[in-house]
């Protein structure tokens, strides 16, 4: 076993069996390579880039009515794009506990700043059910669909619940989260990452597995961005796992992403409220 497997294989399965996701928050910023999810500490900067990449198609946030997938421990990104005119936020989180105190902070870091804004409009959900069907004009997530074990049911649910003409921007990150090592994920067999290295939420996904459930839940799809890694690809290139050597070396090589949908089966408001609940969206 190379050197640098042999270090990835011993972290990862020490973070797997030893290190809970709070603990890693708390002492994340002392660890090597591991990096703080950005919502717990500037979402003001996750709403900022939202609304910079949806200008690129023409699309403000000003006046819609938002639904952010993967919201985290605190509405802070909600309440930020509040802040920039959204006219009602739906902040969804199905499975990480809400921080009340970071979501105070959050929150007290705006007021001043925004004193007119209403931010009861943001709301918090754990599940899509209650969210009646084409109530969204616009879905947002940072981070998060690469932690999403089903892609395809959940697609198959946003589209439920968007409106005609709605979309959806999704900011990808690709990498293995063992940043040190950004595609070393892709050398172990199903089996091995499932059951020892995976650290409970990252399928393994690539751009084009987005692209193709995207298509399949009927939206038209752009990448708006996308950044790669042929250098660190190439290092390990040649010890894929046959369970990904026949990929695309240019989509395994993708890092970052930006992805907007639109299309997709939108629904106009059920005003009779008879629509039958959608599914639960997937663990991720």
């Amino acid at each position: 076993m190379e050197r640098d497997t042999f270090e990835y294989v011993a972290l990862r399965v020490i973070r797997r069996f030893f290190f809970r996701e709070a603990s890693l928050h708390a002492l994340g910023r002392f660890l090597p390579h591991y990096r703080v999810n950005t919502g717990l500490t500037d979402p003001w900067a996750i709403a900022e880039a939202y609304a910079s990449d949806l200008a690129r198609v023409g699309v403000s946030v000003a006046g819609q009515r938002v639904l952010e997938i993967g919201s985290g421990a605190a509405n802070g990104a909600g309440y930020a794009l509040a802040a920039l005119g959204a006219a009602r936020v739906v902040c969804h989180e199905p499975f990480v506990p809400f921080d009340v105190g970071l979501d105070a902070k959050h929150l007290g870091g705006l007021v001043p700043r925004f004193p007119k804004v209403k931010f009861s409009i943001v709301d918090r959900v754990k599940t899509l059910d209650g969210l009646p069907k084409g109530s969204i004009d616009l879905v947002v997530s940072n981070s998060v669909l690469e932690h999403v074990a089903d892609p395809g049911a959940l697609f198959a649910d946003l589209a439920r619940l968007l409106a005609p003409g709605g979309g959806m921007l999704h900011r990808v990150d690709y990498r293995d989260h063992f940043f040190k090592y950004p595609f070393h994920f892709l050398l172990f067999s199903k089996f091995a990452w499932k059951w020892f290295l995976n650290p409970g939420d990252l399928p393994r996904w690539r751009l084009d597995d987005h692209l193709a459930a995207l298509a399949a839940a009927g939206f038209d799809a752009s990448v708006l961005e996308a950044d790669a890694d042929p250098g660190a690809f190439a290092k390990i290139a040649g010890r894929l796992h046959p369970d990904f050597q026949d990929r695309d070396p240019g989509m395994l090589a993708v890092t970052r992403a930006v992805i907007y949908a639109s299309g997709g089966r939108g629904f106009a408001p059920d005003s009779t409220g008879g629509d039958d609940p959608p599914r639960t969206p997937p663990a991720g």
